[in-house]
């Protein structure tokens, strides 16, 4: 996962969980403010009810009128407040207001907790249950008449009222939140994506510069720590670019030094061969022999490291001399025929039929296939098979060299293309080489814009080399497999 999937994902949860946090406790505050705005709605309304409903009840009381008149006289405020409305008289009213309806009518015992405080003087809302278990707000005041309390009238509300407005709220808070985190989620992606935009920038660079660009820079590095490591990225860019050009210089000086001296010698060697006085001396002569032949290897090293200089320093010249590559292929197995013959090792060749002509530089292509099996044939034993496969792809042409040599240990693979590198020294000691063909190949490959895979099942078990170099659409294979003669 990214660093920013992850800082995205950290802050986003952190807002979520500060935003859910703020919305319990502002939901909590707005519940408690709702119940206490609303019982204090409630004691308003049964006041200013108390008041408008007076002359009714005078009339109630003196039995001026039943109790369809009085449900009458109530219904449009128990709509209002969506609640209902009941009378009650205390028998302590003045007597000109005593008839048979305050009788009917007499506060219930024990004496509901609003109507005990009414009759003290005070106001009270208090909740409880009916016999159906449904819950109810209920709250009175007295009813007065000329100054006198002629009854009381008691409000009796579900608390599904309240539960409505308080689910309105909490609505409404959990809209306002949501909208809130999703602004804050795209302010969070804006800030981030602008604090990454360096880290990518120096990704990238980090990138290009493995890749072998060596001139890459990070440019405008921000005032901040990403930049300071920006800022370190571009002086440790140019050291190494340096350490790398110097060390590049000094593989090519050193290798060009060392052509003048190597040919003296082999040119000595040459003339003492040549020379009467050591025609009959076979120590002599077997010495010089042993001289040319390490001549020889140095003069190979210098040359490869000519070329891996050459390499390192982007000046290969890719070539673009017409090749028919399978006529290349059968023309280098005749040249290593005799070699792999000596060894007693079968070379055979599977290629397509007819030309397929493809634009390299022949140097370039001999090193790479010369030098492949060239290893082939030092590390098969006697009887072994060595086999160079062709096949046509799409815009490439795949080689398999595959042998029934020594093979290489499995953890020795990934180092097979480091220069110098020999699998195990003392058990190929006696086998020439100077640890630099595959290297060269591998570079070779790399500047063409090829691929190179060395696969072994371990030791004893042979190695298989694949060769993936990209051309022009190919023509039509035809495998045609048989051993070189």
């Amino acid at each position: 996962m990214s660093i920013r999937t992850r800082l995205l994902l950290v802050n986003i949860s952190l807002l979520g969980i500060a935003f859910l946090g703020m919305s319990l406790f502002a939901g909590a505050q707005i519940t408690a403010g709702l119940r206490v705005d609303y019982e204090q709605r409630l004691t308003s309304e049964i006041a200013l009810i108390a008041q408008r409903i007076a002359p009714a009840v005078v009339a109630y009381a003196r039995d001026e009128s039943d109790d369809p008149a009085l449900d009458t006289v109530l219904a449009p405020y128990e709509a209002q407040i969506q609640g209902t409305l009941h009378v009650y008289f205390t028998g302590q009213s003045i007597e000109k207001y005593a008839g048979e309806n305050t009788a009917r009518n007499p506060v219930p015992h024990p004496d509901p907790p609003e109507l005990e405080a009414v009759i003290t003087g005070q106001l009270l809302v208090n909740q409880r249950r009916s016999e159906d278990g449904t819950l109810y707000f209920y709250t009175a005041a007295s009813v007065f008449s000329e100054g006198q309390p002629v009854g009381i009238v008691q409000l009796r509300t579900p608390a599904s009222v309240l539960q409505g407005l308080v689910l309105q709220r909490w609505a409404a808070l959990i809209a306002g939140m949501i909208v809130l985190t999703l602004c804050a989620a795209l302010l969070v992606v804006w800030v981030a994506h602008r604090m990454l935009r360096s880290l990518r920038q120096l990704q990238e660079s980090a990138t290009r510069f493995a890749e072998g660009d060596l001139k890459h820079r990070i440019a405008s590095p921000p005032r901040d720590e990403i930049g300071a490591v920006g800022h370190a990225f571009n002086t440790m860019a140019e050291r190494i670019q340096s350490m790398l050009e110097a060390q590049h210089t000094f593989a090519s000086n050193t290798s060009h030094e060392f052509r003048t001296p190597l040919t003296s010698i082999q040119l000595r060697t040459e003339a003492l061969k040549r020379a009467p006085a050591l025609s009959h001396d076979t120590t002599a002569r077997r010495y010089l022999d042993e001289i040319d032949a390490e001549v020889s290897r140095l003069t190979g090293m210098v040359q490869g490291l000519t070329l891996l200089a050459r390499l390192d320093a982007d000046r290969l010249e890719l070539g673009r001399d017409e090749v028919d590559i399978v006529r290349f292929a059968s023309a280098l197995c005749q040249q290593m025929l005799p070699q792999a013959e000596d060894k007693g090792i079968a070379l055979q060749l599977s290629a397509p039929v007819g030309p397929i002509h493809v634009l390299v530089n022949l140097t370039h292509l001999t090193l790479v296939f010369r030098n492949l099996l060239d290893n082939a044939i030092k590390y098969t034993p006697a009887g072994g098979i060595i086999h160079w496969r062709l096949v046509r792809e799409e815009d490439a042409i795949l080689h398999t060299i595959e042998d029934t040599g020594i093979g290489i240990v499995p953890e020795h693979l990934p180092h097979v293309f480091e220069r110098f590198y020999r699998a195990d020294r003392a058990r190929l000691r006696d086998v020439p080489g100077s640890g630099l063909g595959l290297s060269i190949v591998s570079a070779i490959l790399q500047a063409y814009g090829g691929t190179i895979r060395v696969q072994s099942a371990g030791i004893n078990q042979g190695t298989t080399v694949t060769v993936r170099w990209r051309f022009p659409r190919l023509t039509q294979e035809v495998d045609t497999s048989q051993p070189i003669r």
